[in-house]
Protein backbone atom coordinates (compact mmCIF):
# COMPACT_ATOMS: atom_id res chain seq x y z
CA UNK A 1 0.00 0.00 0.00
CA UNK A 2 1.19 3.18 -1.06
CA UNK A 3 2.10 6.34 1.40
CA UNK A 4 -0.86 8.57 0.23
CA UNK A 5 -3.28 5.04 0.32
CA UNK A 6 -2.88 3.86 3.38
CA UNK A 7 -3.81 7.79 4.75
CA UNK A 8 -7.01 7.87 2.52
CA UNK A 9 -7.35 3.92 5.02
CA UNK A 10 -7.09 5.63 8.12
CA UNK A 11 -8.31 9.23 7.76
CA UNK A 12 -12.08 8.55 9.24
CA UNK A 13 -10.48 7.11 12.48
CA UNK A 14 -7.23 8.92 12.50
CA UNK A 15 -8.32 11.70 14.87
CA UNK A 16 -9.79 9.65 17.37
CA UNK A 17 -6.17 7.30 17.76
CA UNK A 18 -4.45 10.38 18.16
CA UNK A 19 -5.90 12.09 21.05
CA UNK A 20 -8.47 13.80 19.29
CA UNK A 21 -9.42 17.87 19.53
CA UNK A 22 -7.46 17.45 23.02
CA UNK A 23 -4.47 16.62 21.72
CA UNK A 24 -4.77 18.96 18.84
CA UNK A 25 -5.77 22.14 20.90
CA UNK A 26 -2.30 21.39 23.17
CA UNK A 27 -0.40 21.28 19.98
CA UNK A 28 -1.90 24.31 18.67
CA UNK A 29 -1.27 26.31 21.98
CA UNK A 30 2.55 24.71 21.71
CA UNK A 31 2.42 26.37 18.03
CA UNK A 32 0.72 29.40 19.07
CA UNK A 33 3.02 30.84 21.41
CA UNK A 34 5.72 30.80 18.58
CA UNK A 35 3.96 31.85 15.54
CA UNK A 36 2.72 35.98 14.69
CA UNK A 37 -0.44 36.28 14.82
CA UNK A 38 -0.24 39.19 11.96
CA UNK A 39 1.20 37.02 9.45
CA UNK A 40 -0.73 33.79 7.79
CA UNK A 41 0.29 30.08 8.20
CA UNK A 42 1.45 27.81 5.86
CA UNK A 43 0.60 23.80 7.77
CA UNK A 44 2.37 21.45 5.65
CA UNK A 45 0.91 18.08 6.06
CA UNK A 46 -2.38 19.25 7.32
CA UNK A 47 -3.65 16.25 7.15
CA UNK A 48 -7.58 16.11 8.63
CA UNK A 49 -6.81 19.71 9.72
CA UNK A 50 -7.51 19.34 13.18
CA UNK A 51 -4.74 21.29 14.28
CA UNK A 52 -5.36 23.84 12.13
CA UNK A 53 -8.55 24.38 13.02
CA UNK A 54 -7.28 24.72 16.61
CA UNK A 55 -4.78 27.47 15.41
CA UNK A 56 -7.59 29.08 13.41
CA UNK A 57 -9.87 29.41 16.48
CA UNK A 58 -7.14 31.17 18.15
CA UNK A 59 -6.87 33.73 15.48
CA UNK A 60 -4.47 32.65 13.14
CA UNK A 61 -4.78 32.70 9.40
CA UNK A 62 -4.37 28.95 8.59
CA UNK A 63 -3.74 27.36 4.96
CA UNK A 64 -2.71 23.86 4.55
CA UNK A 65 -1.31 21.50 2.12
CA UNK A 66 -1.77 17.26 1.93
CA UNK A 67 -1.07 14.44 -0.58
CA UNK A 68 -4.13 12.64 1.14
CA UNK A 69 -7.76 13.08 -0.63
CA UNK A 70 -9.11 11.01 2.27
CA UNK A 71 -7.59 13.40 5.03
CA UNK A 72 -8.48 16.56 2.89
CA UNK A 73 -11.98 15.11 3.04
CA UNK A 74 -11.81 15.73 6.65
CA UNK A 75 -9.90 19.42 6.09
CA UNK A 76 -12.19 21.11 3.91
CA UNK A 77 -14.84 20.58 6.62
CA UNK A 78 -12.82 22.39 9.19
CA UNK A 79 -11.19 25.27 7.06
CA UNK A 80 -13.14 25.26 3.69
CA UNK A 81 -11.65 26.55 0.83
CA UNK A 82 -8.00 27.02 2.91
CA UNK A 83 -6.72 23.82 2.09
CA UNK A 84 -4.90 22.45 -1.07
CA UNK A 85 -3.81 19.06 -2.49
CA UNK A 86 -0.09 19.12 -2.57
CA UNK A 87 3.10 16.98 -2.11
CA UNK A 88 5.36 18.50 1.00
CA UNK A 89 8.46 17.67 -1.39
CA UNK A 90 7.10 19.91 -4.61
CA UNK A 91 4.66 22.66 -2.38
CA UNK A 92 2.54 24.37 -4.90
CA UNK A 93 3.68 27.94 -3.26
CA UNK A 94 5.63 30.51 -4.84
CA UNK A 95 9.04 31.26 -3.84
CA UNK A 96 9.79 33.14 -0.46
CA UNK A 97 6.11 33.85 -0.36
CA UNK A 98 5.77 32.22 2.95
CA UNK A 99 6.61 33.80 6.44
CA UNK A 100 5.80 31.47 8.66
CA UNK A 101 4.83 27.47 7.93
CA UNK A 102 4.09 24.27 10.43
CA UNK A 103 4.07 20.53 10.66
CA UNK A 104 2.87 18.19 12.90
CA UNK A 105 3.52 14.65 12.93
CA UNK A 106 4.96 14.81 9.30
CA UNK A 107 8.24 13.61 8.71
CA UNK A 108 8.68 10.19 10.34
CA UNK A 109 5.25 9.20 7.80
CA UNK A 110 7.62 8.87 4.65
CA UNK A 111 8.21 11.85 2.75
CA UNK A 112 11.63 12.40 1.96
CA UNK A 113 12.84 15.14 4.84
CA UNK A 114 15.73 16.33 1.88
CA UNK A 115 12.78 17.16 -0.19
CA UNK A 116 10.84 18.87 2.07
CA UNK A 117 13.58 21.33 3.76
CA UNK A 118 14.36 21.96 0.20
CA UNK A 119 11.01 23.45 -0.57
CA UNK A 120 10.64 24.84 2.90
CA UNK A 121 13.78 26.78 2.01
CA UNK A 122 12.56 28.10 -1.29
CA UNK A 123 9.16 29.17 -0.02
CA UNK A 124 10.44 31.15 3.21
CA UNK A 125 10.87 34.44 3.05
CA UNK A 126 14.63 35.36 4.27
CA UNK A 127 13.61 35.22 8.45
CA UNK A 128 11.28 33.33 7.79
CA UNK A 129 10.47 30.27 10.42
CA UNK A 130 9.30 26.61 10.30
CA UNK A 131 8.13 25.17 13.02
CA UNK A 132 7.89 21.04 13.58
CA UNK A 133 6.56 19.25 16.36
CA UNK A 134 8.10 15.62 15.64
CA UNK A 135 5.85 12.65 16.24
CA UNK A 136 8.78 10.49 17.11
CA UNK A 137 11.48 12.90 18.43
CA UNK A 138 11.59 11.79 22.11
CA UNK A 139 11.23 7.80 22.43
CA UNK A 140 10.31 6.65 26.07
CA UNK A 141 13.17 4.35 27.52
CA UNK A 142 10.83 1.89 29.24
CA UNK A 143 11.14 -2.02 28.38
CA UNK A 144 7.96 -1.32 25.88
CA UNK A 145 10.05 1.49 24.57
CA UNK A 146 13.37 -0.86 24.25
CA UNK A 147 11.48 -3.47 22.38
CA UNK A 148 9.87 -1.16 19.85
CA UNK A 149 12.40 1.49 19.56
CA UNK A 150 14.92 -1.60 18.47
CA UNK A 151 11.90 -2.58 16.21
CA UNK A 152 11.41 0.37 14.43
CA UNK A 153 15.65 0.70 13.81
CA UNK A 154 15.74 -2.51 12.10
CA UNK A 155 12.51 -1.92 9.77
CA UNK A 156 14.54 2.15 9.38
CA UNK A 157 18.50 1.49 9.44
CA UNK A 158 18.87 4.74 7.06
CA UNK A 159 16.59 6.57 9.92
CA UNK A 160 14.76 7.86 7.32
CA UNK A 161 11.80 7.92 9.68
CA UNK A 162 13.44 9.46 12.16
CA UNK A 163 12.33 13.24 13.00
CA UNK A 164 14.17 14.04 15.87
CA UNK A 165 17.02 17.12 16.65
CA UNK A 166 19.72 14.88 15.91
CA UNK A 167 18.54 13.93 12.11
CA UNK A 168 16.52 16.67 10.83
CA UNK A 169 18.96 19.72 11.87
CA UNK A 170 21.95 18.60 9.39
CA UNK A 171 19.18 18.30 6.59
CA UNK A 172 18.04 21.65 6.84
CA UNK A 173 21.36 23.21 7.37
CA UNK A 174 22.17 21.61 4.20
CA UNK A 175 19.11 23.58 2.88
CA UNK A 176 20.52 27.29 4.20
CA UNK A 177 18.29 26.74 7.22
CA UNK A 178 19.35 26.98 10.62
CA UNK A 179 17.93 25.00 13.97
CA UNK A 180 17.30 27.46 16.50
CA UNK A 181 16.27 24.33 19.17
CA UNK A 182 13.68 23.50 20.79
CA UNK A 183 10.75 25.33 22.55
CA UNK A 184 7.17 25.04 23.87
CA UNK A 185 8.09 21.54 25.85
CA UNK A 186 5.30 19.76 26.89
CA UNK A 187 5.77 16.30 28.86
CA UNK A 188 2.61 14.17 28.48
CA UNK A 189 2.33 10.65 30.64
CA UNK A 190 0.36 7.66 29.54
CA UNK A 191 -0.08 4.10 30.09
CA UNK A 192 0.10 1.18 28.40
CA UNK A 193 0.23 -2.24 28.62
CA UNK A 194 3.23 -4.26 26.48
CA UNK A 195 0.08 -6.61 25.62
CA UNK A 196 -2.05 -3.56 24.53
CA UNK A 197 1.53 -2.39 22.51
CA UNK A 198 1.95 -5.72 20.71
CA UNK A 199 -2.00 -5.89 19.99
CA UNK A 200 -1.27 -2.54 18.27
CA UNK A 201 1.89 -3.72 16.05
CA UNK A 202 0.44 -7.28 14.88
CA UNK A 203 -0.28 -6.94 11.06
CA UNK A 204 2.91 -4.30 10.63
CA UNK A 205 0.80 -1.19 11.03
CA UNK A 206 2.89 0.82 12.77
CA UNK A 207 2.04 4.62 14.26
CA UNK A 208 -1.83 3.38 14.16
CA UNK A 209 -1.83 2.43 10.13
CA UNK A 210 0.47 5.59 9.50
CA UNK A 211 3.26 3.08 9.05
CA UNK A 212 2.62 0.08 6.89
CA UNK A 213 5.20 -2.42 7.24
CA UNK A 214 5.53 -4.38 3.96
CA UNK A 215 5.37 -8.27 3.93
CA UNK A 216 8.82 -8.70 3.95
CA UNK A 217 9.34 -7.63 7.06
CA UNK A 218 6.13 -8.89 8.96
CA UNK A 219 8.58 -11.88 10.72
CA UNK A 220 10.39 -8.94 12.77
CA UNK A 221 7.20 -7.29 13.69
CA UNK A 222 6.05 -10.96 15.00
CA UNK A 223 9.12 -11.12 16.85
CA UNK A 224 8.85 -7.88 18.50
CA UNK A 225 5.31 -9.02 19.97
CA UNK A 226 6.67 -12.26 21.60
CA UNK A 227 9.40 -10.17 22.69
CA UNK A 228 6.80 -7.59 24.34
CA UNK A 229 3.96 -10.33 25.50
CA UNK A 230 7.32 -11.96 27.56
CA UNK A 231 7.88 -8.79 29.24
CA UNK A 232 6.43 -9.13 33.45
CA UNK A 233 3.34 -8.82 33.76
CA UNK A 234 2.38 -8.11 30.06
CA UNK A 235 -0.93 -7.03 31.04
CA UNK A 236 -0.19 -4.65 33.76
CA UNK A 237 -0.02 -1.06 31.95
CA UNK A 238 3.36 0.95 32.17
CA UNK A 239 3.34 4.68 32.80
CA UNK A 240 5.41 5.63 29.50
CA UNK A 241 6.43 9.69 30.51
CA UNK A 242 7.10 11.48 26.43
CA UNK A 243 7.39 15.19 25.39
CA UNK A 244 6.08 16.96 22.71
CA UNK A 245 7.81 20.22 21.91
CA UNK A 246 8.58 21.99 19.04
CA UNK A 247 11.44 22.39 16.81
CA UNK A 248 12.57 26.07 15.12
CA UNK A 249 13.98 26.37 11.67
CA UNK A 250 14.87 29.37 10.16
CA UNK A 251 15.89 30.61 6.87
CA UNK A 252 18.49 33.25 7.32
CA UNK A 253 18.88 34.74 3.85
Amino acid sequence: MGRTAAFDAIAPTYDATRGGTARAAAFAEQLAALLDPAEPVLDIGVGTGIVAAELTARGHRVCGIDLSPGMLAHARARLGARVAAGDAGRLPVRTGSVAQAVSTWLLHAGPNPRAVFGEVARVLRPGGRYLVIPARGMRPGDDIGRVVGELEDRLDPEAARQDGPQVLAPIAAAHGLVYEGTASERPTVFRVSPEQMARSLAGGRLFTGAWQVGEEHLGLVAEACERLRALPDPQVPRVREMADFVMVFRRTE
